[in-house]
């Protein structure tokens, strides 16, 4: 395994441009044994291959983690999306290949399993990425195998009698090969920017306002590299952008959505070395992230 590197992104005093340094934060021992990780704000989720879940606290001046609630799951997740429900912070953890979806409220010193979704005949099965996200009064999850291509987008509901239910709103058939999703808000609306190594596609779609007629693309053909192997969504100064890697070469970029979503515009470059597989970002406010190539 190729040794993680680390990076601080901050913005200069000229307006669009960031700078990348090295860091060693403290506590980040969690990326030699992970199966999943997310962020919401400072608040890091790991999910291990022995089945814990935890939570850790990034404190941004210090670049330290802490550990804070940690369950034994029983479970090794392979995707972890964390979304508010009536203010509330919750976690969706999901396992590819037995296509369960369990639903957690997660409190300062807890996580409290309220709900599993699975369905059978692999209708819940083989999701390559999973995303919850809220839109308006509503909370909502996607689903997409990048293998079949099926994308699905479910409903969260918090009936009187039960914690929670899950309806599917919207299925249908997308290419195969989709990845690097990374998903973003602009003007209250939500957005994703995908990527499809196998047809040279580059992608920004938006979600409808009605989630039963799901999402469709508003930018395309866009210019990312087709080397590019892993991306991750930034809450930069002046609005939405992502990091993109590249294993062939080491590059690491970062870039801001034009609000036309008809491309974007590089912030700033670093050589990170090679070789790396995943790319995770964690938001510390003012524009600035903490960066993570691992794996």
């Amino acid at each position: 395994m190729t040794k993680p590197s680390w990076y601080q992104l901050s913005p200069e005093t000229l307006r669009n441009e960031y700078r990348l340094a090295p860091v060693s934060p403290a506590g980040a021992g969690f990326l030699d044994q992970a199966s999943a990780l997310a962020s919401h704000g400072c608040e890091l989720f790991v999910s291990s291959p022995q089945g814990r879940l935890a939570a850790l606290e990034l404190n941004p001046d210090t670049l330290s983690f802490t550990p804070g609630a940690e369950i034994n799951a029983s479970l090794a997740y392979q995707a972890l999306s964390p979304f508010l429900l009536g203010g509330q912070l919750h976690l969706l953890a999901y396992t590819r290949e037995d296509g369960i979806l369990d639903f957690f409220r997660v409190t300062a010193t807890d996580f409290q399993h309220l709900y599993r979704y699975q369905r059978t005949y692999g209708a819940t099965m083989g999701f390559t990425t999973v995303h919850a996200f809220g839109y308006r009064d509503r909370c909502l999850f996607m689903g997409y195998n990048a293998d079949t291509g099926a994308s699905r987008i479910y409903g969260i509901q918090v009936p009187p009698q039960a914690p929670l239910s899950i309806s599917q709103l919207w299925q249908s058939d997308w290419a195969k090969g989709w990845q690097d999703f990374c998903f973003f808000q602009l003007g209250g609306e939500n957005f994703f920017f995908k990527h499809n190594p196998t047809y040279k596609a580059v992608n920004i779609d938006h979600y409808m306002d009605d989630p039963a007629q799901g999402s469709h693309p508003v930018g395309t053909g866009l210019p990312l590299p087709q080397e590019t192997s892993a991306a991750a969504t930034l809450a930069l100064q002046e609005g939405p952008g992502f990091a993109g890697y590249r294993a062939d070469n080491g590059q690491l970029t970062i870039n801001r959505f034009h609000t036309d979503c008809q491309g974007w515009q590089q912030q700033a470059q670093v050589q990170a070395g090679r070789e790396h597989s995943h790319l995770l970002a964690i938001p510390c406010g003012d524009g600035k992230s903490l960066l993570a190539l691992y794996g």
